[in-house]
């Protein structure tokens, strides 16, 4: 019986390590779509800066973690971030996985010109990438994000109202993580 309390003991010991808090920052490169309509006429622009996002979250076991984030969007004539929860399955027992995953959160996108225009909404999608474990606590990884979202608003110029949207939103993505 002592026997299998030790061996129950030092699985849950083996299997906590693989779990722990993680912190996490990654660049990238951002474009997004925004389309602009009004009286039956449409017309879309398309975005492309540089992001930086920052994350926090915690690793369930050796295969999935979960963690809050936020994106900062670097956008022409304006601001815009998204933050939300996501999850990913990271595959495989080596130390190169690859990983997939989902997110929702909200988003919203600022235009200097208008400053009362705050287009915003819920935002969700899924990634896609390769994580490397350099040891125990560094990892490094590359990857791709899909967001679709629901961010609109609407502002009335000179009479006409205009509703802007953005969809989609397209992150390629390197970063580093560190566990705890």
């Amino acid at each position: 019986m002592k026997k299998i309390a030790l061996a129950v003991l030092l699985a849950s010991g083996l299997m906590a390590a693989d779990s722990g808090v993680y912190i996490g920052a990654d660049i990238g490169n951002t474009a997004f779509d925004m389309k602009a309509s009004a009286l039956g006429v449409s017309a879309e622009e398309k975005d492309d800066g540089g992001s930086q996002t920052l994350k926090v979250g915690y690793y369930l076991d050796k295969n999935s973690r979960a963690c809050i984030s936020y994106q900062n969007i670097n956008v022409d004539g304006g601001d815009a971030y998204h933050f939300g929860i996501g999850y990913d399955y990271l595959i495989g027992d080596n130390d190169i996985k690859p990983f997939v995953g989902g997110y929702v959160g909200y988003g919203s996108a600022e235009v200097d010109v208008y400053s009362e225009l705050d287009i915003s909404g819920v935002v969700f999608g899924a990634q896609a990438g390769v994580n490397y474990a350099i040891n125990d606590n560094f990892s490094v990884e590359a990857g791709y994000r899909y967001i679709k979202s629901n961010m609109e608003d609407t502002i009335n110029i000179i009479g006409v109202d205009v509703k802007l949207e953005v969809d989609p939103i397209k992150n390629w993505f390197v970063g580093v993580n560190y566990k705890f």
